[in-house]
């Protein structure tokens, strides 16, 4: 171990000792309802509990946090199992942006927990409390504690909630008749012969000969119109002053949104999309002597996942690149259609290819330990903890395959060609086994000190961590170690300073450069316990904080300081070309003395306070320096050796931002409510990412925003063959009449790479984040509701199919037919999109401003409604509570997006609407 942790750890239990000498406790609640931590903290920390949370619909932790906390910005992600993703305060590193996630003091994932578990989640935003974190808590950390016994008799608690999924925003695809049109008028365009003559026009249009002339709506055959879930968690809670304990039991299904016309067509398999998880939490607390307590939490969980052998990805793909004049989902003669071109069938593929399932057993387990040791010296406590996680995925995989059916139009019109491909085979399935686990560990061990004497307060402490992840793969464990050292002083409850120093090593850094320390100083100023601020009863709370801290990310590759030949492309020898696989020399490595980890420097000024014992008001500014971050490089070689140069811990980013958050809660007799706000501003400035030499200063990303849109101006259409002659040449591909028009940024005629130029805002993390909510209850009668939203944000609508019509023998749908006026002779004077083309046309479909859409957002999040039925009733059913309810999630969005989901442009799983209805009952 470094030296420099056993320096961190003896200056800790230094304060510790001297401490020692001071008399008296400091007790838990203060006046007005403010606790001695609330009052104490010097920190940039939000917080919601179990309350907040009980309120949303959705069964995910991920997804239940929009808006709630100012400082985490929550995007949703479309997909069938994917969580929405995290970021706190913005992005400021190059490289990965997630926070850290410690449950029950541990890192681990929120994904497998229930929200019935979670006791509060607290995001860590300023350098003085992501310090504790050393070399992961740059991009912030969010704490998540779960639900403990109570002494108090057994309470019994029992939800059951059936929920519906209703697909939204999916777009609309041309039938065949409008198909077969605009793929005439594509061809006309692109100067080439129509592929549908009249008498197939007419065909389309009465259906006479659907083998060759097909009307299929793929998705309407694939897809149903809802899916169903169903979830029962029933908890108990409760202890002696002994034994406390709190346990649940948690199942919940999904069945997906396959039509099941085609999912059961199988007698050996459902192909159906299915979500089974079952879960046990027992945490259990124990007095073992009047100093001595132990916590044992454990979580256990049994999930399975199926869905057809196609991946999530490859299923919707199909359904949305297959226009519906291609071929019918069955032939006249019963087999499924396909065509020369796509020699597939998208409802085939989901129907009869087989199935994939998995299999997930995983066990979360931690022992705690708590000494009081006040026999030494009151106010000192030492704590132990080890965690043991266990996370192992079963496969199970059957394959078959399908015979299609080929119908082109004959010479006698009277009779199609057919032919016949693939075979029928039987299902074959394959087990196997285990495909995947990871294992992780720690021990925690603390000394800590919290003592008052008068008007003094004392507070120090010794932690010592480790963490292992040990998975399947090669070099891809990892181990960490650190400790940290924390001093504290207050003087009556008015001035604070807090001091930190952490002392972290990783294992992906090489030997002798593995450790590095950390500080942080924080401080605060309560002001209304000054005695000018007496005369002011209404407040409550009026406190100044001011931070510096420091803390890292390292969270990179093994070897980065070691030389690798690769492999590459094949060679060719002999005169029959033959070929065989070669290797190449890799980019150069990183000199073990630049090893590095990404460094942020964290600058927090806050303000907190609350008034009439109703308004509680949060307000921070801050700045976020990274400097060492990893960058490639990009489109640096090395000249003297003609390889690519090393990667580099140069990269520099700041942040800058604000945080706000407001709460009004009053209740008059019957009658509560409450109004609630969060608003988030982060920009980001890239100072330094490795781009190299760029000839003209407009194309460097330094000094924008991360995920900075950089595109080409698009100045119009051309208009005819003179318009095309008379303007700058255009390189990514031959330009007809109807395609768009590029502004010459540099003034050499020519429109390439060199004239992309920033336009719009990020397309990684919106700058300004913000939700609202309001609520009220009126003699058991309430409703909540949750907004959110972003601004400054900008998406590209570059979907194929949907924003970039039959390129390849692909799709259109009516979003270029009927939302927008395409580009034709009679509408070139106010077309907004360009011509069709049947062609790759990458001149039309460059990264531009013709593509550019506002990204800005308001969506309707979640709604609550609920009846407590009367107590004179629950007593009568010897209840001590019965709630029915009704609650909605992702339910209305206003953005400027005309399909699909407006944070996440992906053919992927339907972006849903979800309808809850259930009841709670508390024994």
């Amino acid at each position: 171990m470094n030296k420099n942790i056993y320096m961190v750890g003896l200056a800790a239990l230094f304060s510790v000792s001297v401490g020692a000498q001071n008399e008296g406790v400091p007790g838990d609640t203060l006046t007005n309802g403010i606790s001695r931590q609330e009052l104490r903290e010097t920190k940039a920390i939000s917080t919601i509990t179990w309350k907040e949370l009980d309120k949303n619909a959705t069964p995910n932790p991920y997804n239940a946090l929009y808006g709630l906390l100012p400082g985490l910005e929550v995007m949703q992600q479309t997909g069938w199992d994917v969580n929405a993703t995290l970021n706190v305060r913005g992005r400021g590193s190059l490289n990965g942006a997630a926070p850290l996630i410690i449950v029950d003091g541990f890192v681990r994932s929120m994904k497998d927990l229930n929200l019935k578990e979670i006791e509060s989640v607290s995001v860590l935003k300023d350098g003085a409390a992501t310090v504790l974190y050393g070399g992961q808590g740059a991009n912030g950390v969010i704490i998540v504690t779960t639900k403990r016994g109570k002494e108090q008799k057994m309470s019994i608690e029992a939800e059951y909630k059936f929920g519906m999924g209703l697909p939204i925003n999916q777009p609309e695809f041309a039938d065949g008749y409008r198909y077969a049109l605009a793929q005439n008028e594509a061809l006309r365009l692109d100067g080439l012969q129509p592929l549908y003559s009249e008498n197939a026009l007419e065909a389309f249009k009465t259906g006479s000969n659907r083998d060759v002339y097909a009307n299929t709506d793929w998705l309407g055959e694939g897809l149903r119109n809802y899916s169903t879930s169903n979830q029962l968690d029933v908890t108990f809670r409760g202890g002696s002053q002994k034994v406390r304990y709190f346990s649940m039991l948690s199942y919940k299904n999904d069945m997906g949104i396959l039509s099941p016309d085609y999912t059961n067509y199988s007698d050996r398999y459902n192909s159906q999309m299915k979500k089974y998880d079952l879960n046990l939490r027992i945490n259990l607390d124990a007095d073992i002597t009047p100093t001595t307590k132990a916590q044992l939490s454990m979580l256990g969980k049994l999930a399975q996942r199926k869905r057809p052998k196609g991946s999530e990805e490859t299923l919707f793909t199909n359904l949305y690149q297959t226009p519906s004049a291609a071929f019918p989902v069955r032939t006249s003669h019963g087999y499924w259609g396909s065509d020369y071109i796509r020699q597939l069938n998208p409802i085939a593929q989901i129907a009869d290819v087989g199935y994939y399932k998995t299999d997930q057993r995983m066990l979360q387990a931690d022992l705690r330990l708590l000494q009081d040791l006040k026999f030494i010296t009151p106010g000192l406590n030492a704590e132990v903890a080890v965690a043991y996680d266990n996370d192992a995925t079963y496969q199970e995989t059957g394959s078959k395959t399908y015979m299609y059916e080929v119908n082109t139009l004959g010479t006698d019109t009277n009779k199609n060609n057919s032919e016949l491909f693939g075979d029928n085979s039987a299902l074959s399935v394959t087990n196997t086994g285990l495909a995947r686990q990871f294992i992780r560990s720690g021990l925690e061990a603390k000394l800590h000190y919290n003592r008052a004497f008068g008007k003094h307060e004392v507070t120090a402490g010794a932690f010592y961590n480790q963490w292992s992840y040990v998975s399947t793969g090669k070099a891809t464990s990892k181990y960490r170690q650190y400790v940290t050292g924390v001093a504290g002083y207050s003087y009556d409850n008015r001035y604070m300073m807090d001091v930190t120093a952490n002392c972290w090593g990783t294992s992906v850094m090489p030997e002798g450069h593995r450790f590095r320390t950390y500080p942080a100083i924080s401080a605060g100023w309560v002001i209304s316990n000054e005695k000018f601020m007496k005369q002011l009863p209404w407040m409550d709370l009026l406190k100044l904080r001011a931070s510096w801290g420091r803390s890292g990310y390292d969270d990179f590759d093994y070897y980065l300081d070691r030389y690798f030949w690769q492999g590459s492309g094949s060679y060719y020898f002999q005169d029959g070309n033959v070929t065989t696989g070669g290797i190449t020399e890799g980019r150069l490595p990183i000199s073990a003395d630049n090893m590095s980890y990404e460094i942020a420097d964290k600058y927090n000024v806050g303000l907190d306070m609350r008034l009439f014992n109703k308004l509680s008001l949060t307000v921070d500014g801050y700045l976020d320096k990274r400097t060492n971050i990893l960058i490639d490089g990009t489109n640096l070689v090395s000249s003297a050796l003609g390889i690519s140069v090393s990667q580099m811990f140069k990269g520099k980013v700041e942040t800058k931002g604000t945080d706000i958050g407001l709460t009004w809660r009053d209740k008059h007799k019957d009658f509560s409510y409450y109004v609630g706000a969060t608003f988030s501003y982060a920009k980001s400035e890239v100072l330094e990412n490795g781009e190299g030499y760029k000839p003209y200063p407009y194309l460097s990303a330094k000094g924008y925003p991360i995920g900075q849109q950089f595109g080409l101006e698009a100045i119009g259409y051309f208009r005819d063959e003179a318009d095309i002659a008379n303007s700058s040449q255009q390189t990514f591909s031959q330009v007809r009449p109807g395609d768009v028009k590029y502004k010459d940024q540099n003034g050499d005629k020519r429109i390439d790479d060199y004239d992309m130029v920033a336009i719009g805002y990020s397309s990684v993390i919106p700058e300004i984040y913000y939700g609202f909510n309001v609520g009220f209850e009126y003699k058991g009668f309430g409703v909540d509701l949750l907004f959110q939203g972003v601004d400054h944000y900008s998406k590209m609508l570059n979907v194929a199919n949907v924003y970039q019509p039959l390129r390849n023998n692909t799709n259109i749908s009516t979003w270029y037919l009927d939302d927008r006026i395409r580009w034709t002779e009679e509408t070139k004077d106010i077309a907004n999109v360009p011509r069709l083309s049947t062609l790759d046309n990458a001149n039309n479909y460059k990264s531009s401003t013709q593509w550019l859409a506002n990204g800005a957002y308001l969506k309707l999040r979640n709604v609550n409604v609920y009846y407590n039925l009367p107590k004179h009733f629950t007593n009568k059913l010897k209840l001590e509570k019965c709630q029915i309810f009704a609650k909605g999630n992702n339910l209305i969005s206003w953005d400027h997006i005309g399909y699909m989901n407006c944070e996440d442009l992906n053919v992927n799983y339907p972006d849903m609407t979800s309808i809850y209805l259930g009841v709670n009952i508390n024994f």
